[in-house]
């Protein structure tokens, strides 16, 4: 369970990070959802990853950290660019919380840079097929996904391999992710139809003066109207 925000096109990192960072530590005044009786005891303390647009190219940064113990991260608001993927994670597996292990994950293929971050749980992994690509010897379900994901994917038609593969899956929690290029950046929704946590797994568009958004939950931002994405579709955020 994770959060994460998108954004592209106009906008300052500052108020990205500070909502992450309220999202991550369970205090995030403009939503509310299952878990927030919980308070400070249910963060997201796992890991955190950005990537951004820099000179035509993503530029990934990653830790083990707790985002909002970080300098790291806080130091992100100074960042200048026009498209940004931020993850926070939360695992109940803390054997797996490492740098390697925190989102976005990142591949070279098919003439791009893929980063994709994921926000739910595969619980049968075995239903999907990574190729050699898959450096890691001991991935996440989540970086299992991302390269079952490139293995079928038609990059001329990015939304509908998207829609396609991911709606093949089954046994799991969520598959809310999102999937970057230096271009553009594709938000998918899809929560399991048993989930007891709806609200949590949400996921929401915004859209904004020259600006578009998608977030595990709406955040504060001025000019900008949220929406929940419905389920199985895609957000496309870019030109």
């Amino acid at each position: 369970m994770c959060r994460m925000i998108a954004a592209v096109g106009r906008f300052d990192m500052g108020p990205l990070v500070e909502g992450l960072s309220d999202m991550a530590s369970n205090a995030n005044v403009a939503h509310d959802h299952e878990f927030r009786e919980r308070g400070d005891e249910f963060v997201h303390d796992c890991g955190w990853g950005v990537v951004f647009r820099e000179d035509d190219a993503l530029t990934r940064e990653r830790s083990a950290r707790y985002c909002v113990d970080d300098p790291s991260f806080a130091r992100l608001a100074e960042v200048r660019t026009d498209l940004v993927v931020l993850h926070a994670r939360r695992t109940p597996r803390r054997e797996t919380i490492s740098e390697s292990n925190s989102h976005p994950f990142i591949a070279r293929t098919l003439r791009t840079t893929w980063a994709f971050c994921h926000n739910g749980t595969v619980n049968d992994v075995s239903q999907l097929s990574p190729d050699d690509s898959l450096a890691n010897p001991d991935p996440v379900d989540s970086e299992v996904l991302f390269h079952h994901l490139l293995r079928r994917l038609d990059p001329g038609l990015t939304q509908a391999s998207l829609l396609e593969t991911m709606g093949e899956i089954t046994d799991f929690t969520a598959l809310n992710c999102f999937l970057a290029t230096p271009d553009a950046v594709y938000a998918y929704a899809r929560v399991a139809a048993d989930t007891t946590r709806p609200r949590y797994y949400e996921l929401w568009q915004g859209v904004g003066d020259a600006v578009m958004l998608a977030s595990s939950e709406p955040i504060a931002l001025p000019s900008v109207e949220w929406t929940p994405l419905a389920d199985c579709e895609v957000f496309h955020l870019g030109p």
